[in-house]
């Protein structure tokens, strides 16, 4: 079963999860690989913070502020991550212990078909949403060779303009040669390329896991459909046949909605799992995306050139989407979690025995509240935050935009 394993590979290649399965050589060089990969990160980001302090220009300050906001919560979710990768790892070795509990009551060969049909569309958002992340990365490293050209300056003009690179880093040395430009401007799209793919892959690990769970929630209500149906077709007035006249069914029965009790608390419990463990990113990737978005809207609003307005809309694009699928795949979980009670609450239970009814009651009473997922209980990911999170982004915009119209006028 296919569980997680795109993102999995995404994330043990920029350093997140070793292996344990790797020789010591293999684990030293990869210790050695984490810790480069870190550096890169750490650098750039103390030398965007140094650049915000010394920017006169509330343009580059804004683009600085810009992707200075990306690296420092990126940098974050990486250490994080790395820090807690056991933990994160179990989250895919948890799968496969949970769609085993629900092929004990559905059926192993019908379990794994339902299951992997239902993975092929979290595949699609994966790739359309890990396309569209390549794609914003492709053109901010693009877009300083179109947006700011040589023309007529001097190489020395040129190579020491923060326009000239991908993002704005402050230098301590004055760049006059065109080899130093270049080592300049490659290591600015090392560490872009290593920041998107951090901010890709962790966003992909944590929609497939929900996603995941999500499709093991509705396995379960299946499970939990069929021990209706043939409820329904027992005989309301014949209390001695509603198995069929056999005390072998209602010992399968029950059997099943033992298994099924099983199954839906190990679901609540890895719903809480992933909570505990993404709390603290969701809430560094909300200030992140309300800080930075409202940055990058002013930055439109102030671009004199097409290539620069374009790699800047695209940003805003792909990070509301971003935000967009955080908060959609909270609902998600939310909703899937209250299909239980539903489910449960339209199974004729009235015709069951006693010991079914005690089990139908008890999955009920875990149904009823759900398990949110949030940012430390500050920011819980639903479609009614997003929509305050386009208010709050809209409100800070005008904002910075009220203040340059206002630092023009004196």
């Amino acid at each position: 079963m296919d569980f997680l394993t795109l993102a999995f590979d995404i994330l043990q290649w920029i350093g997140v999860f070793p292996s344990r399965e790797w020789s010591k050589w293999k684990s030293w060089f990869y210790s050695v690989y984490q810790i480069m990969i870190f550096t890169i990160i750490f650098l750039t980001t103390i030398l965007m913070t140094i650049q915000m302090f010394v920017s006169t220009d509330l343009t580059i300050l804004a683009r600085t502020i810009d992707m200075w906001t990306l690296f420092l919560s990126g940098l974050y979710k990486w250490f994080y991550m790395s820090l807690f990768h056991e933990d994160f790892a179990r989250l895919k070795t948890k799968l496969f212990e949970i769609q085993a509990l629900g092929s004990v009551a559905f059926g192993r060969r019908s379990a794994d078909m339902f299951t992997t049909n239902y993975l092929k569309k979290m595949q699609r958002v994966t790739f359309v949403h890990m396309m569209s992340g390549t794609v914003v990365i492709g053109l901010t490293i693009v877009s300083p060779l179109l947006m700011s050209p040589k023309g007529d300056r001097s190489y020395v003009e040129y190579y020491n303009d923060p326009k000239s690179y991908p993002f704005s880093c402050w230098m301590p040395f004055t760049v006059n040669k065109s080899w130093l430009f270049w080592i300049i401007f490659n290591s600015h799209i090392i560490s872009s390329v290593i920041i998107g793919t951090t901010y890709l892959g962790i966003d992909s690990f944590m929609f497939g896991a929900i996603y995941t769970i999500g499709g093991q929630i509705e396995l379960l209500n299946s499970s939990i459909n069929r021990i209706g149906n043939y409820l329904e077709k027992s005989e309301c007035n014949e209390r001695v046949s509603l198995w069929g006249t056999l005390k072998k069914k209602q010992i399968r029965f029950y059997s099943i909605l033992r298994n099924n009790v099983k199954h839906h608390i190990f679901i609540l419990d890895y719903i809480k799992r992933i909570h505990k463990l993404f709390t603290s990113l969701i809430i560094v990737d909300y200030l992140h995306g309300i800080t930075s978005l409202s940055f990058a809207l002013f930055q439109i609003t102030t671009s004199k050139n097409l290539g620069e307005t374009i790699s800047i809309v695209s940003f805003v694009v792909v990070s509301v989407w971003h935000q967009f699928l955080n908060n959609f795949f909270g609902e998600f979980i939310i909703q899937k979690q209250l299909s239980v009670s539903v489910a449960l609450y339209h199974t004729p239970w009235w015709r069951a025995e006693k010991s079914v009814r005690q089990l139908l009651t008890l999955m009920m009473l875990r149904s009823i509240k759900p398990t949110f997922i949030t940012g430390f209980y500050m920011y819980k990911l639903s479609y009614e935050s997003f929509i305050s999170f386009m208010k709050a982004l809209y409100t800070y915009y005008m904002v910075l935009k009220r203040v340059n119209a206002e630092d023009k006028k004196v």
